[in-house]
């Protein structure tokens, strides 16, 4: 029996280090695990801004099989909301949030309704009145 703990496949605060040790082939995650990780550190990387992350994620060959652009969280919320909320408004981070944004809608991030309510674009104006005009140059 073997009565080592599995990785954390929940990590608080994803870094590219611990989600690239761990979507290795000699992490011996299952792939349904490795999707698991991917989306939760997605979700994290929005929330928090962390474009490094996200950018890892979307372009690294071990992490693409496993990305996907049209999840959402427990609240219906998709990826860009989640980068355009992250903490609140006010933040020291707003500009990797925008690079977030563009981010994800450049490499196709679903785009429709929150909750069938608002659209991400749009619910959040005062995060987007900076660039709200030039993401779709």
């Amino acid at each position: 029996m073997d009565f080592s703990p599995e990785p954390d496949l929940h990590p608080l605060y994803p870094t590219t280090a611990y989600v690239a040790l761990l979507l290795s082939s000699h992490s011996g995650l299952a792939p349904v695990q490795k999707a698991e990780l991917v989306a939760h550190c997605m979700a994290r990387a929005c929330v928090f801004g962390e474009l490094s992350v996200l950018q890892y994620l979307l372009s690294d060959p071990q992490a693409q099989g496993y990305v996907d652009l049209s999840i959402r969280d427990e609240d219906g919320l998709g990826l860009i909301s989640l980068a355009i909320h992250g903490f609140g408004a006010e933040s020291e981070r707003d500009v990797e949030r925008e690079e977030c944004v563009r981010l994800l809608i450049a490499q196709g991030a679903d785009m429709s309704p929150d909750n069938g309510k608002s659209f991400p674009l749009w619910m959040c104006s005062s995060f987007l009145t900076s660039f709200q005009f030039s993401i779709f140059a």
